[in-house]
């Protein structure tokens, strides 16, 4: 049995590296996607994994704004490379380089591998549902995701001054004034965080019904928290989509981001039955990570080395 993971990270590369520590298999693909504004260093440490690994791919780099289409796009990108490098793989995981595995690569391969079918895709109806107050927004508005106007929108003052301008204030950039017309599909949020069977990768990755939603979503808000939910229940395999992504998270309500676990939470994640945590920064505190890592057969305690040319 066999998996493919995706890594994809932005910053922090000693802790991708442990990451990547934890959840190596030889029998796996491992694909790693890096922003292409992250560091040199994290840069090198993805061409120092696949020279030294030839089961590693390193996808070319894409600039991934945050709320924007691109972060899908690059977990898209991984599940064709990962198809076209092998053909044995039963389900395909992507992980943040701020995710860390709760249980064994072979054990979350195991739980996999009984229900070969299923897809783990968190999602709701948006249009039914107050989590999303700005739902209708989201759809119909023709979002920017443009890495130079993100760049202006940082000039200190300037930016902010550009965003109370253009009506963008508290928004993702997008067409003043213009609004979409409603898509012919059924539109769903939820999570960009899935684990998906590989005849599931293959739909979104080909399927012409798949394509279509995908460009349609491409300008919708926060589109990486819309395209797997609404490409895999308008598919034909619906039915096989189970409502949870399998992540520990704690994400309060209207917050941005997900809460930063730290060893306060430790009786939480180790009592989960959840596959994966996120999200974890050793910055503010690496020994959540060293207990986790103990836990795991074969994982030691010590730093991952850092990367070198």
């Amino acid at each position: 049995m066999s998996l493919a993971l995706l890594i994809l990270a932005h910053k922090n590369p000693h802790q991708v590296a442990r990451l990547f520590r934890a959840v190596y298999r030889p029998v796996d693909v491992v694909v790693l996607h890096f922003d292409r504004r992250s560091s040199r260093e994290l840069h090198q440490l993805g061409a120092n994994l696949a020279r030294a690994h030839p089961n590693v791919v390193v996808l070319p780099s894409r600039t991934v704004l945050w709320g924007g289409y691109e972060m899908a796009a690059a977990q898209i990108d991984a599940m064709a490379a990962a198809l076209r490098v092998r053909s044995d793989w039963h389900h395909f995981i992507n992980l943040t380089g701020q995710d860390f595995p709760l249980q064994s690569t072979d054990a979350i391969d195991a739980r996999l591998a009984a229900e070969p079918e299923a897809n783990y895709v968190s999602w709701f109806d948006p249009m039914t549902s107050t989590f999303w107050s700005n739902a209708r927004q989201r759809i119909l508005r023709y979002h920017l995701e443009w890495p130079w106007l993100d760049r202006l929108l940082r000039v200190p003052g300037f930016g902010r001054r550009l965003r109370a301008l253009l009506g963008w204030r508290n928004r993702l950039p997008h067409l003043p004034g213009f609004e979409r017309k409603w898509p012919d599909f059924h539109y769903y949020g939820g999570s960009n965080h899935v684990i998906l069977s590989r005849a599931a990768c293959q739909h979104v990755v080909s399927d012409p019904q798949a394509l279509r939603i995908r460009r349609w979503l491409k300008h919708a808000g926060h589109a990486n928290e819309i395209v797997f939910p609404s490409v895999m229940l308008n598919s034909p395999l619906a039915h096989t989509v189970v409502n949870t992504d399998l992540r520990e998270i704690d994400f309060p309500l209207h917050a941005p981001h997900p809460r930063t676990f730290t060893s306060r939470d430790w009786d939480r994640l180790n009592a989960s039955p959840m596959l994966i945590a996120r999200k974890f920064d050793e910055a503010v505190d690496g020994a959540i990570l060293d207990r986790l890592a103990a836990r795991l057969p074969g994982i030691t305690r010590s730093q991952p080395e850092p990367a070198h040319s």
